[in-house]
């Protein structure tokens, strides 16, 4: 199945906007809203998981601020990895996936006023193993690619209104996702709508759901964001509700990712 073209070029337009200004670094709002504390941080890591039916994902990040502090404009390297499990039917025959993800790649962040943003471009590389093997699948095997992120988002705990964009292009499997949240702030907890696209050569996926972020204070030196979602998952061409890819089935989807400064 070929990328839809609405989705590539919502995808392309939203990554133009951040170009001029995963998903990843949520927790450099946080940073960006208290950067005129003592504390200077410039390490965020970033992991999460994935479910919807038939695919579990997992992933690990972490973002360096080259300067030496997040909280100023200027350049950052990203490394980032994931693992997806899926299962799906080949005609009648079952069939599982792995899938094993990582990227290295060299950015830019800046902020102004309330709003920042960042851009990267790097190497992706991808392999997914199909037991048994599907020939048919377009989606297995290694490739490596150029990949591009983008993120365009204003503070947290800044203003009665949050809202934010993320996306990525990878041309291992012409792989892409992107997501826009919008939310209200209260009390120190941002809760609001999300909508995503996301999808390679094997599949076209959408999903509209809801998201809650909000602060845990693990100790003074280790601030943590946590960011609970859950949604529906609609999926291109899924006729009963089977997985087509490794997003999985159409169906309920849930997750969960934490954020840290150091």
């Amino acid at each position: 199945m070929q990328t839809s073209n609405t989705a590539l070029a919502a995808l392309s337009a939203m990554l133009f906007l951040v170009g001029a200004g995963s998903a990843s670094a949520d927790g450099m709002r946080r940073n960006g809203a208290n950067s005129s504390t003592s504390t200077t941080q410039s390490v965020v890591t970033f992991s999460g998981y994935d479910q919807a039916r038939d695919s579990s994902y997992f992933f690990q990040g972490v973002q360096v601020a080259l300067n030496g502090d997040i909280g100023r404009d200027g350049f950052m390297v990203r490394f980032y990895g994931s693992q997806v499990d899926y299962d799906y039917l080949n005609g009648t025959t079952p069939t599982h996936g792995m899938g094993r993800q990582g990227e290295f790649m060299i950015g830019y962040k800046a902020s102004r006023g309330n709003i920042w943003g960042a851009a990267f471009v790097g190497v992706d590389h991808q392999n997914h193993k199909l037991t048994p093997n599907d020939p048919t699948n377009s989606v297995r095997g290694s490739e490596t690619g150029l990949k591009v992120v983008g993120d365009l988002a204003s503070l947290r705990e800044v203003g009665p209104v949050y809202f934010a964009l993320s996306g990525m292009y990878s041309t291992a499997f012409d792989s892409y996702w992107a997501r826009a949240r919008v939310g209200g702030n209260v009390n120190r907890v941002t809760i609001g709508p999300e909508f995503v696209a996301l999808g390679n050569q094997g599949f076209d996926a959408t999903r509209v759901g809801a998201f809650m972020t909000f602060d845990l204070k693990i100790s003074p030196k280790l601030p943590l964001e946590v960011t609970l979602y859950a949604g529906h998952q609609f999926v291109a061409g899924s006729g009963n509700g089977g997985a087509t890819g490794a997003s999985g089935g159409e169906g309920e989807y849930f997750g969960l990712s934490l954020t840290s400064l150091f």
